[in-house]
């Protein structure tokens, strides 16, 4: 970047550190972020950032990453079909503003535009912010494309997610300290029942013994922070596990297509689904044996405006958070839309973090996922909550 007059190293200086300057400055300019180091294997080059400020508000952000494009994002989250995106893809790559065809087609509304776009730029800066290595570089030219439509995001609430994410990427380092292990789908997994969402078996299915946890990031279409740990989790479950060095050596040698699953036999699926998205009918399922003998649970939730909550956990699936739509509804400000899940395991009920912003304490530890025991506390925002087993399962 021409004429820079802050310039420095994101090992010296956080990303959070950088922002708040600017914001606090009401800086205008342009705010270049390159990666480096081991972050940088991720693409084929050196991942890129700009971010565009007008008196100290970021009003754009772009990234030289496909998967941090506005059309990726919309295929990510269903906003569009895989031939929208096609057709939209080979419109802006021959030049014209992506969102002038959005608009145009009617994919997406003003209003909806406008908050896609605070997703991409939330979206670019969240990839940016756990970057270990790389260098920055602001200048006061404001270099906006033609084609940008510039927004205004609340920067104090990014910078706190932000700084949640570095937190959370660094206990995922210290989990799975080595990128180059490779994975292999377990023959015979431990539970015999499973249940994933729909980006944990999208990521199962690429585990085929020979690509590495880098290799895994590389070719998702997840961000690198929930690939690890989605990883983690399936790992934690015994459904992956790392292949050992002669067994890699060995299945290398093999011939075939890469993509081949390397294993002998395979985890077999039933007909329960586990995706409650909606949107794609596939078959990764799982049954439920009817002779299965199941525990009997509740949920006390310590409200400060009512007496005790209690829920009786008797289902196979139970979604928690403040919307209106979940399973047990939490009216906690600091609790997001879909804050948790609640699931069956071979082990009892189990629960994990969906991507909430504040996350999941059990007994004091912040967890991502973790099978439940009696008496366990569990905080949620500011809610309290304790599990309680009522009838152990008799064993068997």
């Amino acid at each position: 970047m021409t004429n820079a007059v802050l310039h420095g190293s994101l090992g010296s200086f956080k990303l959070a550190d950088v922002l708040t300057l600017l914001s606090m400055g009401r800086k205008s300019g342009t705010l270049t972020l390159w990666s480096a180091g081991d972050l940088a294997r991720e693409t084929s080059g050196r991942r890129g950032t700009s971010v565009v400020f007008v008196n100290g508000a970021v009003v754009y952000a772009g990234s030289n990453q496909e998967k941090l494009r506005l059309s990726a994002i919309l295929l990510r989250k269903k906003k569009i079909t895989p031939e929208q995106f096609e057709a939209i893809d080979a419109l802006v790559r021959g030049g014209q503003q992506f969102g002038q065809i959005a608009l145009q087609r009617g994919v997406l509304t003003e209003d909806q535009l406008r908050d896609f776009l605070k997703i991409q730029v939330a979206e670019v800066l969240f990839d940016a912010f756990v970057w270990t290595t790389g260098e920055f570089s602001f200048s006061e030219e404001l270099e906006l494309p033609e084609y940008a439509v510039t927004i205004t995001v609340d920067l104090p609430n990014l910078i706190m997610e932000g700084a949640r994410r570095i937190e959370e990427w660094e206990q995922c380092l210290q989990l799975l300290p080595d990128s180059s292990t490779v994975y292999r789908v377990v023959a015979s997994p431990r539970d015999d029942k499973i249940t994933l969402t729909q980006d944990e078996w999208k990521l199962l299915f690429m585990i085929n013994g020979q690509r590495t946890l880098d290799d895994l990031v590389r070719d998702s279409d997840e961000d690198q922070l929930n690939v690890y740990r989605i990883i983690y989790g399936l790992a934690a479950n015994q459904l992956i596990e790392p292949v050992r060095s002669g067994d890699a050596s060995r299945l290398a040698s093999r011939s075939g297509p890469p993509d081949d699953t390397m294993r002998q036999t395979a985890p077999v699926f039933h007909a329960e689904p586990t995706v409650r998205d909606g949107e794609v009918g596939d078959d990764t399922s799982l049954l439920i044996t009817s002779d299965e003998k199941q525990m009997m649970a509740q949920l006390v939730i310590a409200d400060s405006d009512t007496d005790a909550r209690k829920f009786s956990l008797t289902d196979t699936e139970y979604l928690v958070g403040r919307h209106r739509d979940n399973n047990i509804q939490i009216t906690d400000l600091g609790v997001s839309g879909f804050h948790a899940r609640i699931f069956r395991s071979g082990d009892g009920y189990a629960i994990e973090d969906l991507k909430s912003r504040n996350g999941i304490w059990i007994n004091g530890t912040r967890v991502f996922h973790a099978t439940l025991r009696n008496g366990d506390l569990l905080r949620l925002g500011a809610t309290d909550l304790k599990f309680e087993v009522i009838e152990p399962s008799p064993s068997s």
